[in-house]
């Protein structure tokens, strides 16, 4: 087992809710936490608060950004211990209904933006022999549901590329780790229904597990000897079973009849 003190992290999504309750954690155990969100006044807040967080705005689904990013992290520190890719965007909504840019969107930050940001440190992580990349992800890339269609498509993307690059950098001294939250209290469901709810808002948070159980499961991949795939809490790793035929069958019926009531109360 390794420790988190003395490393340098560079954390997406730290402005609020799972990536703030993980740039807290880090930053109090000794690492480096280069806190990386679009909103940089919720980040200097943090830093305020938290000695060891650097706080840098980057928009992950913007390719100058994710560049500037890495690059100001390398040139400050010489290094990058570990990535994690947080930040990320849901939206609710019918296929139909979609418009074609936030499902653009969806995928620039969910799904190119993170894989961009581990090509940009894996060179100098495997020049080193040394690194973790900590990708998270969602239940729903598991139990794909409406109105989640396209969300969940982008997880789905994320779990397959973490199954492949772990296994791509497996043996050449950098580990891969998937976590796979559940329902977790933060303001990721107002957010997907397009309002911006207020910082600390409790009455537009979203009911579920507190944030820092998936900060406490990052936190161990940077300490354990291995890659892991994680879910959180872990009982709903059972969410795997889903792809069972019968198991499938009930749970695309149950859905299919919730979308079609959504539909019709819509039109």
């Amino acid at each position: 087992m390794s420790r988190v003190r003395g490393r340098v992290v560079v954390l997406t999504g730290a402005s609020a809710g799972i990536g703030r309750d993980t740039a807290v954690r880090l930053a109090r155990k000794g690492a480096t936490v280069v806190g990386a969100a679009r909103d940089l006044v919720r980040l200097e807040a943090l830093a305020a608060e938290v000695p060891g967080v650097e706080p840098v705005r980057c928009d992950v689904g913007v390719a100058a950004d994710r560049a500037a990013l890495i690059g100001g992290v390398l040139e400050r520190h010489g290094r990058v211990d570990a990535l994690v890719n947080n930040a990320g965007l849901g939206w609710q909504s019918l296929v139909e209904d979609m418009p074609l840019a936030r499902i653009q969107y969806l995928y620039d930050v969910n799904v190119v933006g993170l894989i961009d940001l581990c090509r940009l440190v894996l060179p100098s992580m495997l020049e080193r022999r040394s690194g973790d990349i900590v990708n998270v992800s969602s239940m729903a890339g598991w139990v794909a549901t409406p109105p989640f269609a396209v969300y969940a498509s982008t997880k789905s993307a994320v779990n397959g590329f973490t199954d492949a690059l772990r296994r791509e950098i497996g043996l050449r001294g950098v580990r891969a780790h998937l976590i796979m939250p559940g329902p977790i209290r933060t303001e990721w469901l107002p957010r997907s229904q397009g309002f911006e709810p207020l910082p600390g808002a409790e009455e537009n948070r979203f009911g579920g597990f507190p944030a820092w159980c998936v900060a406490a499961a990052i936190e161990r991949c940077l300490t354990r000897p291995w890659p892991r795939t994680a879910a959180v809490p872990r009982i709903l790793g059972a969410g795997r079973l889903v792809h069972m035929t019968g198991i499938r069958q009930a749970l695309d019926l149950a859905s299919a009849r919730g979308a079609r009531a959504t539909a019709a109360r819509r039109g």
